[in-house]
């Protein structure tokens, strides 16, 4: 075990936790957990997860991620780079001396820049989530009709939206237009509603639909991990690395699930297609969980 995840073990038994629990408040894998004690990061979706976990980890643990990376930066998983060892000559001939110091100066010069990267990262994060929910009360502030506004539940419409008050006209000139035989079979208004958010966890209600397919792809040249999980049963039906690069994607038809769980390890660089329609996610946290229940 190492001695990074040896300290991260202490903490979460000394708030009494087991890694049952954790699995259920980080919503990262029992397994995952295992190898992070272990310092086992090969086991791991891929590098660029590993930190997103350690700090998932450490944060439910009420640990300081920078602090902590910065205590165990030889631990951190990160890629490598070969250090080629410096060498200096004494002016006045002599034995070629290796240049500890300098090795070691090199060594905290990137310690400090890789906490000074995390730093950035967060306030970045911060600033967007701001300026999210700015946007979102500006919206609300300044239009949208008295029903959508008595609605405190966000909702997302896919298909054939008609307004309230002068969409009655249109509606009448369009099917005038439409031939009779049509039976009405289209009326119906696929919707995505968000029932609420605990956490990094987010819970969502489609109606309305015929179907219910997923797709997931990778964006911005980096890799995303996804796991979809009939929530009901528990079974995992699909575990993807997409990557944009190697074109792998996750495709799923879950008509036949009453309820699904997806679980997203880097929503930045994640973009969802529901039934064709382009999915926004609610917050920009790293590391999501998304359960939608279908109802037909």
């Amino acid at each position: 075990m190492s001695e990074l995840g040896q300290a991260l073990r202490d903490a979460r038994e000394a708030k009494g936790l087991s890694l049952d629990d954790l699995q259920e408040e980080t919503k990262i894998q029992k397994r995952y957990l295992l190898a992070i004690e272990e310092g086992d990061f090969k086991r791991l979706p891929g590098a660029f997860y590993s930190r997103a976990f350690i700090k998932n980890y450490a944060e439910a643990v009420g640990l300081n991620f920078g602090e902590l990376a910065d205590e165990f930066a030889d631990e951190m998983p990160e890629m490598e780079h070969s250090q080629s060892e410096i060498h200096t000559i004494p002016p006045r001939g002599g034995e070629e001396v290796p240049a500890a110091k300098a090795v070691r100066r090199s060594r905290t010069r990137a310690n400090r820049w890789s906490s000074f990267l995390n730093t950035a990262i967060v306030t970045v994060i911060i600033l967007i989530v701001l300026a999210m929910i700015y946007i979102l009360a500006a919206n609300f502030m300044g239009g949208g009709s008295g029903e959508s506004r008595q609605n405190n539940n966000s909702s997302v419409s896919f298909a054939g939206s008609s307004d309230t008050a002068g969409g009655a006209d249109k509606t009448s000139d369009v099917s005038k237009k439409q031939p009779s035989t049509s039976s009405g079979a289209s009326s119906k208004k696929q919707t995505l509603k968000l029932e609420g958010t605990q956490g990094t966890t987010s819970t969502y209600t489609l109606s309305g639909a015929e179907k219910f397919v997923i797709d997931i792809a990778a964006k911005n040249g980096q890799p995303t991990w996804i796991q979809a999980t009939d929530q009901e049963n528990g079974k995992v039906l699909q575990e993807v690395t997409a990557s944009e690069k190697e074109g792998r994607t996750l495709h799923l038809d879950a008509s036949s699930v009453r309820s699904l769980r997806l679980q997203i390890g880097s929503v930045p660089n994640t973009s969802m297609k529901i039934n064709g329609e382009t999915f926004k996610f609610s917050n920009q946290s790293i590391v999501q969980t998304l359960i939608i229940n279908y109802k037909k």
